[in-house]
């Protein structure tokens, strides 16, 4: 992905800018949760999936640091965070993608302007949350602005639009501000089994489409009783609930 230009220019020249001009060696010295990281190359490792969070959100924390309005204000830390981020505007896009012919350039864009003015001096932890948060919430009010005289032109979240049931049990506050495919991924990184996170979201898309019997045909198709469904279903909701607050907390 970070070859791909089309983000925000060349990786390739960026990195050879990065390794040959002292750039490194100065953001160290700025930053000691950059220190060691003295190839374009490591800064990739420490933000893969291989890295602790920890240590990758530390990573980007002291480059948003550099790159915001009110920080460094440095060009090269901009670009190298819309690279490392790419994964976040790609997954934006697919998202989308269908409100607009030039969705990954609003989505650039936007993420750009949200670096630029990351509050990082009280936000100091989740900044691929809060930066994947923010951005989405700005690139849906610029292309669906929600209108109270036709609600229906909002962002719809499920498959029928109504969160109440975990809104309702889980604190998750007003809907359009909780993004839910990204409440289950920051989940599944807490420790929330994903298997049951799957069965917990069949089982809700089974009932909200009216299915007659649904909770027993989940059952059935995942090898389990109805009891063990329900089990583990309020199971489920339970963790979800804990995690929402962390996670709220963190893109607040």
């Amino acid at each position: 992905m970070f070859n791909d230009p089309t983000i925000v220019g060349s990786w390739p020249a960026l990195a050879a800018r990065l390794d040959s001009g002292g750039i490194l060696t100065r953001w160290a010295a700025a930053e000691p949760a950059l220190a060691g990281l003295s190839h374009a190359s490591d800064f990739l490792e420490a933000c893969s999936e291989r890295t602790s969070h920890e240590r990758s959100d530390a990573v980007l924390a002291a480059l948003v640091r550099l790159a915001a309005a009110d920080g460094g204000r440095d060009d090269d830390a901009l670009q190298l965070l819309l690279h490392l981020l790419s994964r976040l505007v790609w997954t934006m896009v697919r998202q989308l993608g269908d409100l607009s012919p030039d969705i990954v350039a609003v989505v650039v864009g936007e993420l750009t302007c949200q670096i630029r003015r990351y509050p990082w001096q009280r936000r100091t932890r989740a900044v691929a949350a809060n930066l994947r948060a923010e951005t989405r919430r700005a690139v849906l009010a610029e292309l669906r602005p929600r209108s109270r005289s036709h609600p229906e032109c909002g962002e719809v979240l499920t498959a029928d639009g109504d969160i109440n049931r975990l809104a309702a049990t889980g604190g998750l506050g007003e809907a359009e501000d909780v993004d839910l495919v990204d409440l289950l991924q920051w989940a599944v990184r807490s420790g929330v089994d994903a298997t049951d996170l799957a069965l917990l979201t069949r089982t809700e898309c089974a009932r909200d489409s009216g299915q007659r019997g649904g909770d027993s045909i989940v059952a059935t198709e995942h090898g389990i009783s109805t009891r063990t469904l329900y089990r583990r279903r309020n199971r489920t909701l339970v963790a979800l609930r804990s995690v929402a607050l962390e996670y709220l907390a963190a893109v607040a």
